[in-house]
């Protein structure tokens, strides 16, 4: 085994994925950003309670590219690479099918979803027309998240750092122009991110398309497909479950400090979901490495991958934490938070914060399962956390320490995982 040459992989494939997956949460941030100071706490409360039906578009493609690119990396590290070529034609076929179900189904449902969200008012109104755009732009947005992983499972993963910061800056660009120039309100937020992922597509076509001379194909076979979705129902859950947590949170913050609560929350999931997807990107970007050499039955190789990677992953945590409770106080003013929102923002921040040192570790495990196949294990672990833990724990603390309790269950919900994973896998002696 050649450690040097592995550590070189790990950080050439988990760096460019890390700054991927943070510009990624940071076009909700962005929005928010925007949003903030030209709408106000009505604009961010309306993003922030629409949020979890763009999440679903996006959580598609992103469970369908993972999906296909484990498959694929799998294929590969067993010496079948024109199985892996398949794959991949079959990932992309599956990626545009999915976006134009989504866009019919979407299309007719988001009032009544909107409804049982907890949207009232200028709340309500504003949401459906930041929701409405999205969901007109569903191709692109579950194209262009679908199409990441492949790229990262082709061995671009720079290459997709530059698409998504491509992305980004047309996002910022045009949310600024739009919300402040133009001054079409919460659309403009929509349509930036709908841009940006269009970017993404575009750039992410080119690559395969053209600089890696791949013909498109259309493939659909039955029987793959249903592999790709077996794999990627666990990345789809991982990648949808801030936002489940989000829609319960939401509905808790109403109960306990009404609008000003929700505002406040929807601020620190700017923070905190950025924040977790660069935690993610660790076992994302080791991924490849990961599914590669399980398919090639190279344990050593495995294992240190593994080690490594969740050294990284504790470390990064504990740095994000102890940066967040320096900055904590600046941030209400920087997203024009007004004053009763501010009022909860303090603590909701500093114990939101303590997610981070759980975090990073128990969504690595996910990723690892994931990446060699031990699906059935990676979707009870992400399911058993955004079906029961985290609900439960939503609902029960705040029952017993008011608004702090909704604070309190992000760790907690984080910690209690981590310990599920190593009782369960001290039981079966993985």
């Amino acid at each position: 085994m050649n450690r040097k040459y592995l550590l070189s992989r790990i950080a050439q494939d988990c760096i460019p994925t890390v700054f991927s997956l943070l510009m990624s949460g940071l076009y909700g941030v962005m929005d928010g950003l925007f949003v903030g100071r030209a709408v106000g706490d009505t604009g961010l409360a309306a993003i922030n309670i629409a949020w979890p039906i763009a999440a679903v578009i996006t959580a598609v493609g992103i469970g369908i590219g993972s999906g296909g690119s484990v498959l694929y990396s799998n294929s590969n590290g067993k010496g079948e690479q024109e199985r892996g070529e398949v794959v991949y034609h079959q990932t992309i076929t599956l990626l545009f099918a999915a976006a134009m179900v989504l866009l019919i189904v979407l299309g007719f449902t988001y009032p009544a979803i909107l409804s049982a969200l907890g949207a009232k008012g200028d709340v309500y109104q504003k949401a459906v027309e930041y929701i409405q755009i999205i969901i007109f732009g569903a191709v692109f947005q579950v194209m262009g998240t679908g199409f990441i992983p492949m790229l990262r499972n082709r061995n671009l993963a720079f290459q997709a750092m530059v698409s998504m910061a491509a992305g980004m800056g047309v996002n910022g660009v045009l949310n600024y122009l739009l919300l402040f120039v133009v001054k079409i309100g919460i659309r403009g937020a929509a349509v930036g991110t709908i841009a940006a992922q269009f970017v993404v597509l575009v750039i992410s076509s080119y690559l395969i398309y053209g600089r890696q001379k791949v013909h498109l194909k259309v493939v659909w076979q039955h029987k793959m497909i249903g592999e790709i979705l077996k794999i990627g129902i666990s990345a789809f859950g991982l990648s949808l479950a801030p936002s489940i947590v989000l829609l319960f949170t939401n509905l808790q913050c109403l109960k306990y400090g009404g609008d000003a609560a929700v505002a406040c929350y929807a601020v620190i999931s700017y923070i905190v979901f950025p924040v977790q997807s660069m935690l993610m990107g660790i076992g994302d970007g080791t991924q490849p490495l990961m599914s590669f050499y399980s398919g090639a039955k190279k344990m050593e190789e495995l294992r240190f991958v593994k080690k490594i990677a969740s050294i990284a992953v504790v470390g990064m945590g504990a740095v994000f934490f102890v940066i967040v409770i320096l900055v904590s106080k600046y941030i209400p003013d920087v997203f024009g938070m007004q004053m009763d929102s501010q009022a909860y923002f303090g603590t909701g921040m500093a114990v939101s914060a303590v997610s981070f040192l759980f975090t990073g570790l128990a969504k690595f495990h996910i990723s690892y399962l994931n990446a060699t196949l031990q699906v059935k294990k990676a979707m009870q672990l992400i399911y058993g956390e955004t079906i029961v833990v985290a609900p439960f724990l939503i609902f029960l603390l705040p029952y017993v320490f008011k608004i702090n309790g909704i604070w309190l269950s992000l760790p907690g919900t984080q910690l209690i995982m981590l310990l599920i994973f190593n009782v369960f896998f001290t039981k079966t002696g993985k």
